[in-house]
C-alpha cells in the first residue's frame, strides 16, 4: 500500500479549491501581489501530508504565480538586492480554510499550532492583508455555503 495520498483525496481537499481561486483573485487585480514573498504551503489532513502549494508573489516586477508546481525564484540582479524571502506553512486543510476566511490568524495559529511556519515569519502577516484586499473572508464564506447547499442534496438524494 503507497502512503502517497490518492488523486480522489487531494481533490477533496479545501486547498484544492481554493488555491487556484486565490490564483483568479491575483490576476484580475495585480495589486494583490504587491509584496516580494514565496510561500511553501505544506497540506495536511489528520496530521498525513497531502500536497503542497506554491505561491510566488514578486511584486509588480512579475505575475504572481499559485501552483502545485514549485516556480524558479529569481535571483537577486545584483548585490544590493534583497532576495526573495520564504515563508513555509504547515497547516491542516480545514485550517486553511479558517486561515484564508479570517477566522484564523497567523499569530492565534502559531500560538494554538494549528499553523507551523519557518523561515520569514512577518510574510504570513502580509499574506493575511492579501486575502482581506481580495475579500477571502467573504468568498471562503461563499464556498462553504456552496459547499453545505452541495452536502444537503447528496445526503437528500439518499
Amino acid at each position: 500500500m503507497s502512503n502517497k495520498p490518492s488523486a480522489k483525496a487531494i481533490a477533496r481537499l479545501n486547498a484544492t479549491t481554493l488555491f487556484p481561486e486565490i490564483r483568479k483573485e491575483i490576476l484580475l487585480n495585480p495589486a494583490l501581489s504587491a509584496i516580494r514573498g514565496f510561500f511553501i504551503f505544506n497540506i495536511t489532513k489528520r496530521g498525513v501530508p497531502m500536497t503542497e502549494w506554491y505561491m510566488l508573489l514578486q511584486g509588480f516586477e512579475a505575475p504572481a504565480v499559485v501552483s502545485q508546481k514549485k516556480p524558479e525564484i529569481p535571483k537577486a540582479k545584483d548585490r544590493d538586492e534583497q532576495p526573495i524571502p520564504v515563508a513555509i506553512f504547515q497547516l491542516e486543510d480545514s485550517d486553511l480554510l479558517n486561515f484564508m476566511s479570517g477566522g484564523l490568524t497567523g499569530s492565534r495559529g502559531i500560538l494554538s499550532g494549528k499553523i507551523k511556519i519557518a523561515g520569514a515569519i512577518e510574510l504570513a502577516e502580509q499574506l493575511e492583508q492579501v486575502f482581506r484586499k481580495a475579500k477571502g473572508p467573504e468568498k471562503t464564506q461563499a464556498y462553504l455555503e456552496q459547499k453545505r447547499i452541495k452536502s444537503e442534496r447528496a445526503r437528500a438524494r439518499l
